[in-house]
């Protein structure tokens, strides 16, 4: 599977399939779910993110043959939350992209357990479906107004803080403290005689994308309240060490992203004039380039030892193979290139394991992402602090678009993250959609019959 190959390949031992638990790992799953449970819902999103941050997702239990790894455990946790407190609401509602990421986690499933015929990828895909449905409606559910997303912004900004000490202590000294609660080498990957940091996280590559892909809604926070700037700074500064100590170009260049994404913000009424531009700009430099225009890819990096050509190889091997994989994909791509096996691209990931339907359903879910802020921020531009975070969705939004193109998701923290995001999205789409109906309403001195779409 994936997830083991990925942990040989980078130094974090074989975790999959066997019970790996440290005993205060244990207890602080334990600790972490019991005040799921009793605690407030908009302080609900602390103790996931605490078990993301700070333990590693290879400590595991297995059972038959099923991995439930801590975050896993932590969803099954919010669940009974959910139905304990009764906080299904009954006016939940179905939205689109809830919709398209169900059917992209039943084609991903259906596909790859048939392009391989095996029960253990039938388990491992039930798993992973498990992550995106579960995930996604937790959050769905416990995340409802924009003082529950400035909650979960504050939360990354706090840990981040402690998280980048660690950081700082492990590039100081080339060990890894998580270490002792196992699911992460003891001491710290090199390259090129630099230090990859990774904490708990399952590869130093990851590590920097988690933080690049949260940054931009910490730095949303700003504009909430003066006296939170202080800390939106610290946990910014914090973050953008955790990037620089991992030592992956993708990361800095994913920071960059957001960075740009954010600028943006100034076009904002220009924006659909500026995606057509740039489509018509890639067309014209694909045509008058001698190599295909994402080989613009292997040109750029960002530290010593980058992979970037590696990057562009991926997908002109994924091009030039795609009768291989459209159907149900395909269960190597070893001979696509030397080394092509490492699947370092997650649109190509999507597209081998589930062939093209489930590479369509993964496109689809972003764009109805993007499509979902537009109406939102336009929704919002009465109140600065909702324009600045509606914003900060977008630019998250693409930095995640660029860490797809230089890696692929595995381990649970980093998908955590995604999914996070995209339930966010939909909920404060569904909240100011209510609102919008509810002014009308009040200007037009009229009843509002039925339910309101809300979450």
């Amino acid at each position: 599977m994936y997830e083991r190959i990925m942990s040989k390949n980078f130094g974090g031992g074989v975790w999959v399939d066997q019970t790996t638990i440290h005993p205060l790992g244990l207890l602080l799953v334990l600790i972490c779910g019991f005040a799921l449970l009793i605690i407030p819902r908009r302080q609900a999103i602390w103790p996931m993110l605490i078990m993301a941050c700070f333990v590693a997702t290879a400590q595991r239990v297995v059972i038959f043959s099923l991995d439930f790894n801590m975050l896993r455990l932590m969803v099954l946790f919010g669940f009974m939350r959910l139905l304990i407190r009764k906080e299904f609401e009954l006016s939940f509602q179905m939205q689109p992209l809830d919709r398209v990421l169900i059917a992209f986690a039943v084609a991903k499933t259906l596909i790859h357990t048939a392009q391989t015929g095996s029960a253990s990828t039938l388990v491992y895909e039930l798993g992973s479906s498990f992550d995106t449905i579960g995930l996604y409606f937790l959050f769905r559910c416990l995340i409802r107004t924009w003082k529950d997303v400035e909650q979960v912004a504050m939360a990354f900004i706090f840990l981040s803080i402690p998280l980048a000490v660690f950081f700082l202590n492990e590039h100081l000294t080339g060990e890894n403290l998580f270490s002792a609660f196992g699911g992460v080498p003891e001491y710290t990957m090199m390259r090129h005689g630099r230090l990859r940091c990774q904490g708990a996280f399952p590869h130093p590559i990851i590590a920097g994308c988690f933080w690049a892909a949260v940054m931009p809604l910490m730095a949303a926070t700003l504009w909430s309240s003066l006296a939170k700037r202080i800390w939106v700074v610290l946990g910014l500064a914090s973050a953008s060490w955790i990037v620089m100590a991992s030592a992956s170009s993708t990361p800095v260049f994913a920071v960059l992203v957001g960075i740009l994404g954010g600028a943006m913000f100034i076009f904002r009424e220009q924006m659909k004039e500026i995606r057509w531009g740039v489509l018509f700009v890639l067309i014209g430099l694909h045509m008058v380039m001698k190599a295909p225009v994402w080989h613009l890819i292997a040109r750029v990096s960002a530290v010593g030892g980058s992979t970037a050509y590696f990057r562009f190889a991926m997908i002109d091997g994924a091009v030039n193979n795609v009768r291989e994989w459209w159907l149900l994909g395909t269960q190597s791509t070893a001979h696509w290139f030397w080394g092509a096996q490492d699947i370092t691209n997650h649109f190509v990931l999507m597209g081998v394991r589930g062939g093209m339907l489930t590479f369509i359903l993964f496109v689809i879910s972003i764009a109805v992402a993007f499509r979902s802020v537009g109406r939102i921020w336009r929704r919002e531009t009465d109140n600065k602090a909702h324009l600045a975070m509606a914003w900060g969705f977008g630019a998250a939004l693409f930095v995640h678009c660029a860490n797809f193109i230089g890696v692929s998701y595995f381990g649970g923290q980093i998908t955590m993250v995604w999914y996070l995001l995209l339930a966010m999205i939909t909920s404060m789409e569904v909240a100011t959609e209510r609102k919008c109906v509810l002014e009308t309403s009040r200007e037009k001195n009229l009843p509002v019959y039925g339910r309101i779409n809300g979450v």
